[in-house]
């Protein structure tokens, strides 16, 4: 019988196009997915998958092994979602988050949910990549994003207000001769980089940064005047406020959960337990 673990493997090189992206996705070296693809293609007897320099490329029986094959995949998501959603208060919780509010907010509040429920345990996961709750990839997902997919339960959990920021000794340059610590190209499309850009009209972005809490760093630093947010920067002793709040300065914080994941016992109990700490520390 073919081996479902080589498939699966084949079947998301398939849908992403490429061994690397595969690998990323599957979080295994790009030898596995190479190797995987081979031993599915030694056991069918045909040839799937063009190995070209820089890329790879679907022959024929790929694509039409592909598009019979993806709805296998989505029966066995679906089987592992109910796994996960008939598991009691005990096991691993998965949630993909944003960096600073893993950080900042959420485990600094872990020793508490631990001591209640010592059985359970977290995986916090901070890339950048948005996770996929179909994929199993993760069971809680919170973000800036609204997500729209069927069959996730969704809840806005907060709103995160941003606001300008500066060393005490950079507040007292004057506004005119102010430089900002913006964002990277990278991000360019962001909400919080057009309201950097709005605020600092002519003035120079001196630095740029995908990373918040090197631009919190620079502005401690007097490097410049950085756009942060609020509930990382105003306890920072290092920084005060330099401009007043702006009413459209702020993104809202979206919880999303699978509804076949969301029967869990322990994925409600963290659930609600990050529920109740964004709600607490976005004040």
């Amino acid at each position: 019988m073919t081996d479902w673990q080589d498939l699966h493997h084949f079947i998301v090189v398939a849908r992403l196009g490429s061994l690397t992206a595969a690998a990323n996705a599957l979080r295994v070296d790009h030898a596995t997915v190479g190797r995987r693809v081979s031993s599915l293609e030694a056991s069918l007897g045909l040839k799937l998958l063009e190995r070209l320099p820089r890329s790879s490329r679907l022959t024929e029986a790929g694509v039409a092994l592909a598009a019979i094959a993806q709805p296998m995949e989505r029966l066995v998501d679906e089987v592992d979602r109910y796994a996960r959603g008939a598991v009691g208060l005990s096991g691993t919780v998965s949630v993909s988050t944003l960096a600073l509010l893993a950080s900042m907010l959420l485990v600094p509040s872990l020793p508490a949910l631990r001591a209640a429920h010592p059985d359970l345990k977290i995986v916090l996961d901070t890339t950048s990549s948005v996770a996929s709750l179909e994929r199993g990839e993760a069971d809680i997902a919170i973000g800036y994003v609204r997500p729209d997919e069927a069959g996730r339960v969704v809840r806005r959990v907060g709103q995160v207000q941003f606001g300008f920021y500066a060393s005490p000794a950079y507040a007292t340059v004057a506004p005119a001769d102010w430089g900002f610590i913006g964002f990277a190209e990278s991000l360019e499309h962001i909400p919080q980089h057009r309201w950097l850009v709005d605020f600092a009209a002519q003035r120079p972005i001196v630095l740029r940064s995908n990373d918040v809490n090197t631009q919190q760093a620079a502005a401690r630093a007097a490097v410049g005047v950085a756009l942060l947010p609020c509930f990382v920067a105003s306890p920072d002793s290092g920084l005060v406020r330099v401009a007043p709040l702006r009413v459209g300065d702020v993104r809202e914080l979206w919880l999303s959960v699978h509804a076949d994941v969301r029967r869990s016992a322990a994925v409600r109990r963290v659930m609600d337990h990050l529920i109740e700490v964004l709600a607490r520390g976005l004040e």
